[in-house]
């Protein structure tokens, strides 16, 4: 009879930032079907976003979604990082749910970066929103227009991953 012992080292790499990031652009796909917003070209630019700041574990928060009069409406998501080495499931991406009103609603997105953002000097915080398809302003987080944010789903590779909540009324 005989044993043996496997240790296995994994880090985070920009191929997993994208597979998670590709989950969050197949939910914005389901948005642009059923609520027309958004269009191709940001998609591409909120996928290139979150895998960027993802490979640098540098998000904490980040919302797609309507706005009406400052405020986010049923039609958002949210997805929140979940620290490192936690287990999680990795789910399909889904269950946008059709029909709710977005009349006078604009879609926008919302991003808080993670404390490890802030570890990083100016000269790499440059460097890495340089890199990036959108330049973000610094604003105040926006509040619900009515409801809750209930988690639903996840999405994860390589140790790190994102927990998805939508607003439930």
């Amino acid at each position: 009879m005989s044993s043996y012992t496997s240790t296995e080292t994994s880090s985070f790499t920009i191929t997993h930032a994208r597979y998670i990031a590709s989950k969050v652009a197949t939910d914005l796909k389901r948005f642009q079907r059923f609520y027309g917003a958004p269009n191709d070209d940001w998609v591409d630019r909120y996928e290139g976003e979150l895998a960027g700041l993802l490979k640098h574990d540098a998000v904490d928060n980040v919302i797609y979604g309507f706005q009406r009069n400052s405020l986010w409406t049923p039609a958002s998501v949210r997805y929140r990082a979940i620290p490192g080495g936690s287990l999680m499931a990795d789910d399909d991406p889904g269950k946008i749910r059709p029909g709710i009103d977005v009349g006078g609603a604009r879609f926008t997105s919302f991003l808080s970066y993670s404390n490890r953002w802030f570890d990083l000097t100016q000269n790499e915080r440059e460097r890495i929103e340089g890199a990036l398809p959108i330049q973000r302003t610094i604003s105040s987080p926006p509040g619900l227009e009515t409801g809750a944010w209930s988690d639903d789903l996840s999405y994860s590779a390589g140790g790190r991953g994102l927990g998805r909540s939508s607003v439930r009324t």
